[in-house]
């Protein structure tokens, strides 16, 4: 009866079919940029954020209000589909993000996440700065400077 049980189950294991199948992605679809484009009808601001290892992400164009911060920003983001997950340590002029998309600070090697607002480095907590339409906020692992 053990015999039988066994040959069933290697049987359904061997003809189980392989390969990508619908809902699976194959190895060439990693390689591409991950962009997501929420539907806006108004003004934004978008999110980009650089790994440091040749991935990245970007939110190109979400919603912006009057009154945004960089971290209402990254909420937005958390709310959309694939959304943003991160994590953060403090709160207003102290919020320190600790870690974005599972990829913590300090992860061995001395990186962090650090934020940069139109190409130039922010001077205060993401969760206090202010963002005009338009804004383009990056986040990049690396070492700091």
């Amino acid at each position: 009866m053990l015999l039988l049980l066994i040959a069933t189950l290697w049987t359904a294991i061997a003809f189980v079919p392989r390969g990508t199948g619908a809902g699976r992605p194959n190895a060439g679809d990693m390689a591409r940029p991950y962009t997501e484009s929420p539907p806006s009808q108004g003004p934004t601001a978008s999110l980009a954020i650089d790994f440091g290892n040749g991935v990245k992400r970007e939110f190109s164009a979400v919603s912006w209000k009057e009154g945004m911060t960089a971290g209402d920003l990254m909420k937005a983001a958390s709310l959309l589909s694939p959304g943003l997950a991160y994590e953060v340590r403090g709160s207003g002029e102290m919020t320190l993000l600790t870690s974005l998309d599972g990829v913590a600070n300090g992860a061995g090697d001395g990186r962090y996440w650090l934020y940069e607002i139109n190409g130039r480095h922010a001077k205060v907590s993401f969760a206090v700065q202010p963002l005009v339409s338009g804004d383009r906020v990056l986040w990049v692992f690396k070492q700091p400077e």
